[in-house]
């Protein structure tokens, strides 16, 4: 099956790089604000929700016309769930198992750490979750995970309490049954040093970011 891709209201500084990313046959969820991101790049989503309170909906859709084809869920303001969450709600509701949310990252600090989470939320659901920028990569890893080198560093830093790592491959600082807990920095600047690398967990979950400079 395709892949759903949400956009969400974060930071976007090259929109170059997202644009040529895009394959013909992704599912596009638009979250609220992130409606910007989309006309930016001449593109409209599949889906359009929120509670449209940090974009002027009614002034958007009279200068992108286009917009009124596009199916929209307005949701209540007062809502226990951020638009970016509700968007991963619907893309699981419809079926998709590869989840992809750009634009997550920058801004509102809550609302990035948020955003983070929502990759346990995905995983929980059956779902590979991805959040990717023009500079970093997150996902998930709670077994095995296997990396092909892309950016420069590789963090791997504990979302449970402590996690520890069975082995890894590929690493330039190798990691061999190494509890890594949240309040140390062990797993921070690793490098790829071949092609691909790969994780091995005996317990716990962590987030993999790739990033570059």
């Amino acid at each position: 099956m395709s892949r759903a891709i949400i956009v969400s209201g974060g930071s976007i500084g090259d929109y170059s790089y997202y644009k040529n990313k895009i394959k013909e046959d992704d599912f596009i969820i638009c979250a609220d604000g992130g409606i910007k991101h989309l006309l930016e790049m001449g593109i409209y989503p599949h889906l359009w929700l929120g509670d449209f309170d940090s974009c002027k909906f009614c002034e958007i859709v009279s200068k992108n016309p286009k917009l009124k084809e596009v199916e929209t869920i307005t949701l209540n303001t007062k809502k226990n769930e951020t638009d970016t969450h509700y968007a991963c709600i619907k893309a699981i509701d419809r079926g998709y198992k590869e989840i992809v949310i750009w634009a997550a990252l920058g801004g509102r600090i809550d609302h990035a750490i948020s955003n983070i989470h929502l990759l346990e939320f995905l995983k929980n659901n059956g779902a590979k979750g991805t959040i990717e920028d023009e500079k970093n990569t997150l996902c998930l890893c709670s077994e095995e995970l296997i990396i092909q080198k892309k950016r420069k560093y590789l963090s791997i830093l504990p979302i449970s309490s402590s996690a520890v790592i069975k082995s890894t491959n590929g690493l330039l600082y190798p990691m061999e049954n190494f509890t890594l807990t949240r309040d140390i920095s062990m797993g921070v600047s690793n490098e790829i040093i071949n092609e691909e690398a790969s994780i091995s967990l005996s317990s716990g979950l962590v987030l993999v970011a790739e990033s570059d400079d």
